[in-house]
């Protein structure tokens, strides 16, 4: 298995100029408020980010298709540019879609809000065409609770499908993967895998092959919606019928102080080393072939250690993954 990252917002500092490194220094900026002013700039230097992978010993980049960014803005040269760069430093790619605001209507029951959520991402599948990627990740949209059981779960479902063969059907003539990521239980729907499985036999049904890129780190979060995780967590894998996997996100979990993405060699989540030991005999064995890491950081401390935290995380997975 190839190992990769979303580097999320580990290489947001660099952008922040010498005021706001030393305003987030003293306090007095938040690392929230750091993401939100360097998020754009930082996204848009993809060459930053593949330099870094490579310098790593790392395989692949998966970049953050959040909004806000600028990668509808990017010219036919700036895409080859990206493109070739990424080919010479032999480090593969792949864009994370949009997954808030009109990204998060691609199962919407309205079929206008639907077309625009869908509209929107099949753009974004032109951009990762671009640049080469060989794949995209799309969540599965979001819902208010009251939408999320009988009549109006199936108009939801159906309009995920609907939505995944358009969105599919572009990405498979550009030569781009689909998957189709879970959810966390705080979006209410399609958090179970079941769920996903369900969605993508329909879609296969129809002559697309989609795929499940399955985060584990998401599935823990229904420890804090008042279901069961089993013992051990990465169990769940057993569950999932093989054929499904390609490229999967690796992140941990802290239940009850809701904390997401920290870093896996500090082991505070529920993967522990023979708890991601097993999890990669697992995927290993269901055929998965890519493991992209999301490790997020969430203090000032962490900030100032981003480096650290970047090579020692990546120096554990490796010892494990291989």
């Amino acid at each position: 298995m190839r190992l990769g990252r979303d580097f999320t917002n580990l290489l947001y500092f660099e952008y922040l100029g010498e005021e706001g490194k030393q305003r987030l220094r003293v306090g007095e900026i938040a690392v929230s408020d750091m993401d939100a002013m360097v998020q754009i700039a930082a996204k848009a230097d993809i060459a930053r980010q593949v330099s870094v992978a490579k310098s790593l010993g790392l395989d692949h980049v998966e970049l953050d298709g959040a909004v806000p960014n600028s990668y509808l803005e990017f010219t036919d040269d700036v895409k080859r540019e990206i493109r070739d760069f990424a080919a010479k430093q032999g480090i593969s790619l792949s864009l994370h879609l949009p997954y808030t605001y009109v990204g998060a209507s691609v199962c919407a029951p309205e079929e206008l809000d639907r077309q625009a959520a869908a509209g929107l991402q099949k753009h974004y599948v032109e951009f990762a065409a671009g640049i080469g990627c060989e794949c995209c990740i799309l969540h599965p949209g979001v819902v208010p609770f009251y939408h999320a059981t009988g009549r109006y779960f199936e108009q939801v479902r159906n309009n995920l499908v609907k939505s995944l063969l358009e969105i599919g059907e572009l990405a498979s003539m550009l030569g781009v993967e689909l998957h189709l990521e879970n959810n966390t239980a705080f979006d209410n729907v399609f958090t179970e895998t079941q769920e996903i499985v369900e969605v993508l036999e329909k879609v296969r049904e129809n002559g697309l092959k989609l795929h499940f890129c399955f985060d584990i780190g998401h599935w823990f979060t229904r420890a804090d919606a008042g279901k069961e995780i089993p013992n051990p967590p990465e169990k769940i894998i057993e569950e999932i019928p093989s054929g499904w996997f390609k490229e999967l996100h690796l992140n941990d979990y802290v239940p009850v102080k809701r904390l997401f993405h920290p870093p896996l060699h500090d082991q505070i989540g529920l993967l522990k080393r023979e708890n991601l030991e097993r999890y990669a005999e697992l995927v290993e064995w269901k055929g998965a072939e890519l493991i992209v890491v999301e490790t997020a950081i969430k203090t000032k401390e962490q900030v100032m250690q981003r480096d650290e935290i970047l090579r020692k995380e990546t120096e554990y997975l490796k010892s494990i993954f291989g």
